[in-house]
């Protein structure tokens, strides 16, 4: 649970005059419609981590232009390298405006932070 739910939680059972566990337990125990939807985003996560190998490429290929110089490299070859890296980059960005539209369409929560910590595994 993300520090903003857990203040969320002691906000709203505060409100209502309990302690947190009384809150969750009275949801739970009146709660007969209570539908859980789940999004597998294993499949985002892992292009995000490979989107932030690519950032490596990136890195290292500034590194070469920075060390060697332009004159160093095929320049037609560069520039189709650097065309599939944007080409990346910009399919991976539409896929998650995607799901996070699909998500709050849908009002499910999407922790983000899953992507964020991608490159740490």
């Amino acid at each position: 649970m993300t520090e903003h739910e857990k203040e969320a939680l002691k906000r709203k059972a505060a409100k209502n005059g309990m302690t947190v566990s009384e809150y969750a337990r009275t949801l739970l125990a009146n709660s007969d419609d209570v539908t859980i939807r789940v999004i597998d985003t294993e499949p985002l996560r892992k292009a995000a981590h490979e989107l932030a190998k690519q950032g490596t490429n990136l890195n290292q290929f500034m590194r070469f232009l920075n060390t060697y110089g332009s004159n160093a490299l095929d320049h037609e070859e560069a520039k189709a390298v650097l065309g599939k890296e944007v080409a990346a980059f910009s399919e991976i960005m539409e896929a998650l405006a995607a799901l996070r539209r699909e998500a709050d369409r849908n009002n499910v929560h999407l922790k983000i932070e899953d992507f964020d910590n991608a490159e740490n595994d």
